[in-house]
């Protein structure tokens, strides 16, 4: 599939927005007040009980995502596969980080939150890199994108200095709107990917409102932040689930076309 011009304008544009917000903002450091959440209450002894619990809906969408391993039709190309194990595995491993860091809420813990998040976020731009724009474009980046969000928290524990994470976390989030709103589809449920975003925005909304939400819930917003964060990747794990390969990737590789009732049958689903 041939990339127009002004697709890689869209493209180039949005990245260097990024790349020079990363360059002139002075360097941002953790706010302490981060982590003293609404509710730190302990119950059945477990100290911030609810923001402890709310993780669980993370390993119970990891193992639903499981059984699409056996799928023919949701993979077009292998790498797709691993792709799908790696954010499943990371999705498992975000539960288990932030249970640990939320049992002690500190920057130390908050490393090994934010650890497992950016390969869940790298991996999901790798993927719609491959949808969108083409399998050897996901397939090439999915290791780089990978190793950068590990390496933005990284240089945030060594450095203090938040502004890469920042930049991988809502970087790959308005990469992921551009890349559906840009390029056409490889698959049908490509619609549930909209939701994917909405759910995930919730999420930040909620954990911002933290304190807020209590004068409403006694849970505070940030355990909702989990459960919309969960109900986000679910809907990609079920949209991969339900997905088939439009009638235009079953063409030999490298000669792909996506005539517009094509276009348009699989952004309906």
């Amino acid at each position: 599939m041939a990339i127009s011009y002004c697709r890689l304008a869209t493209i180039a544009g949005a990245a260097s927005m990024v790349a020079i917000g990363c360059a002139v903002l002075p360097p941002l450091a953790q706010d302490p007040l981060y982590h003293a959440f609404a509710d730190g209450r302990t119950l059945y002894g477990v100290p911030n009980f609810w923001n402890v619990i709310s993780n669980v809906p993370f390993f119970l969408v990891a193992l639903y995502g499981i059984g699409t391993f056996r799928s023919g039709t949701a993979f077009v190309e292998p790498w797709e596969r691993i792709a799908y194990c790696v954010l499943l595995g990371a999705t498992a491993a975000v539960g288990v980080g932030s249970i640990y860091y939320h049992l002690h809420p500190d920057n130390p813990r908050l490393f090994w939150d934010r650890l497992p998040m950016t390969v869940v976020f790298m991996s999901l731009v790798a993927t719609t890199i491959g949808e969108r724009v083409g399998m050897k474009a996901g397939k090439l980046s999915l290791l780089p994108l990978i190793l950068l969000g590990l390496g933005a928290v990284l240089y945030w524990r060594l450095s203090g200095d938040l502004r890469l994470y920042v930049v991988v976390q809502f970087g790959s989030m308005l990469a992921v709107p551009i890349l559906l709103a840009v390029f056409p589809p490889r698959y049908s449920a490509g619609g549930w990917m909209w939701w994917t975003i909405v759910l995930y925005a919730l999420a930040k909304i909620v954990e911002l409102l933290d304190r807020e939400m209590a004068s409403v819930v006694a849970t505070g917003g940030h355990p909702w932040k989990h459960l919309a964060a969960a109900a986000a990747v679910f809907v990609y794990v079920r949209a991969v689930a339900r997905r088939r390969p439009l009638e235009a990737t079953q063409v030999p590789p490298g000669r792909l076309r996506f005539p517009g009732a094509l276009v348009r049958q699989g952004a309906n689903q």
